[in-house]
């Protein structure tokens, strides 16, 4: 008995869309946007007045999300990181995105270059005349005449040449005693090491470059090396800070990003000050507000634990502390680390 042969039927076509379709994916689209590649559908010829617009959008859109953002992280402690966690986080900057950029900021600020060129007094004691001469031609009809300049410069050196030689020792460097913590660190390995360790010779060789500039390039070093060291710092902080907030049980990343919004918060109030030190005149009459400024970080801190821990006020301020001891024993471990590798590869 022979069997027919099975026919075989091919699948039927899909009707054609009746709406327009995804330029990108071909999905069918219900919307200005697709549902399935979020690309969005704009089928006309772009036009130079389309893409000013779109660039208008995108930056009015940018810079909304951006001042609201600093707005809560300056004055709403807890804010964002309740915010990031309840789901609200469109109109919000990414917290490490906004970190890693107020860090950029605030570390450009501690290393920023040595601004516009100050001639001081006792540098002209130096100069000869060709110096002052190219000093005054740079400067133009803002700087003194070359003459002055001699005069000025002679009249220091014949001043120095009184005064004692205690004080009439050379500056360190640019805020830098002859005797600071790096130079009585270094003290520590002047003798020689008896089992001829290579690291500890590493380290006398930067001592050595410490004697000669009173530890100003090594002061540069280790700013430039603390933000790499605080992407060890955090989370070491966000482990210590797990054991505190066991019931209820919290989650690991959410002390993380508790303490990258705090840091986000305090580098951008210290960035502040700086710039507001940088203005001439207003820069020599920030005791006051320096000192508000800190009081208000302490409470800010405080504050943001509340409000995202929603814990009492009591246990609140036992574990700020605990918290602010913790912090303080890891950040000066993680500073002495940071100095001996910004010296070892020096």
């Amino acid at each position: 008995m022979s069997s027919s042969p099975v026919p075989v039927v091919s699948a039927p076509d899909l009707p054609a869309p009746l709406g327009p379709v995804c330029a990108n994916c071909g999905a069918p689209l219900s919307g200005e946007y697709c549902v399935a590649c979020g690309q969005r559908h704009e089928p006309h010829v772009h036009s130079v007045r389309h893409f000013a617009s779109e660039a208008f959008e995108s930056i009015t859109h940018a810079d909304s999300r951006l001042w609201r953002t600093l707005g809560y992280l300056l004055v709403k402690p807890g804010r964002l990181t309740r915010e990031f966690f309840e789901g609200r986080r469109v109109r919000y900057l990414p917290p490490f995105r906004l970190y890693l950029v107020i860090s950029v900021v605030f570390f450009l600020s501690l290393g920023s270059p040595e601004g516009p060129m100050i001639v001081d007094d006792s540098d002209l004691a130096t100069m000869d005349a060709d110096e002052t001469k190219a000093l005054a031609e740079r400067f133009g009809k803002e700087a003194a005449p070359v003459g002055e300049a001699l005069k000025k410069a002679q009249e220091i050196e014949r001043q120095k040449a009184d005064e004692d030689s205690d004080e009439a020792e050379p500056k360190a460097g640019k805020g830098l005693k002859r005797q600071n913590a790096m130079t009585e660190f270094c003290d520590e390995f002047k003798a020689d090491d008896p089992r001829g360790n290579k690291n500890y010779a590493r380290l006398q060789a930067a001592c050595a470059k410490v004697a000669d500039d009173h530890g100003a390039g090594l002061g540069r070093a280790i700013v430039h090396n603390i933000p790499k060291a605080m992407f060890v710092f955090l989370p070491l902080l966000a482990l210590a800070m797990k054991p505190l907030y066991w019931r209820p049980k919290r989650y690991y990343v959410e002390h993380l990003l508790f303490l990258v919004h705090n840091h986000a918060f305090v580098f951008l109030v210290l960035a502040l000050l700086a710039f507001l030190k940088m203005i001439p005149v207003v820069g020599d009459h920030l005791g006051l507000l320096e000192f508000a400024m800190w009081i208000y970080i302490a409470w800010y801190l405080y504050r943001g634990m509340r409000n995202v821990y929603q814990q009492r006020r009591s246990l609140t301020v036992a574990k700020y502390f605990a918290v602010g001891f913790f912090y303080l024993c890891a950040a000066l471990t993680v500073l002495l680390l940071t100095a001996i590798f910004s010296a070892l590869m020096a």
